[in-house]
């Protein structure tokens, strides 16, 4: 996976996206313990915008604070799954990404080649809906459907 340029995740994300889809939640098929959901977001015609998918993944926890989840809005441009936009929840004391600059610990979000830390108390392992709240505001997507939280 790649990422788009961060200018250009910015201008996918300005775009009005809507989801109506009640999500389902499959085990991912290449690893155990994670579940995974999918849905294509539409424009305000009400036809799906090209390319663009959500993706949701949830690791399933078997202590509710130690949680992975990683959602995100990607773009399939030229062949390429690029990443416009992934907020990863994981507890705020765990190592969560790398950079040259230093590892990150606890949630953050991509936003396309930008990585920048959270620091909104509420995004927390646990509070998944919430999360996915945050993630439908920041990828600028009205969701009507159900999240149907396996959790």
């Amino acid at each position: 996976m790649s990422d788009l340029p961060k200018s250009q995740a910015l201008l996918v994300l300005a775009q009005l996206k809507f989801c109506a889809a009640n999500l389902v939640w499959a085990d991912r098929s290449n690893h155990s313990g994670l579940l995974l959901a999918t849905a294509q977001p539409e424009d305000d015609t009400g036809a799906i915008i090209p390319g663009l998918t959500m993706q949701l993944e949830i690791k399933r926890p078997i202590i509710v604070n130690r949680c992975q989840y990683e959602l995100g809005l990607f773009l399939l441009e030229n062949g390429t799954r690029r990443r416009v936009y992934q907020l990863n929840v994981t507890p705020r004391d765990k190592r969560s990404h790398n950079q040259t600059s230093g590892p990150l610990y606890g949630p953050h979000e991509h936003v396309g080649d930008s990585v920048q830390t959270i620091s909104d108390p509420d995004i927390q392992c646990g509070e998944l809906e919430v999360a996915f709240k945050f993630f439908c505001d920041k990828a600028n997507i009205t969701f009507t459907g159900q999240l149907n939280s396996p959790l």
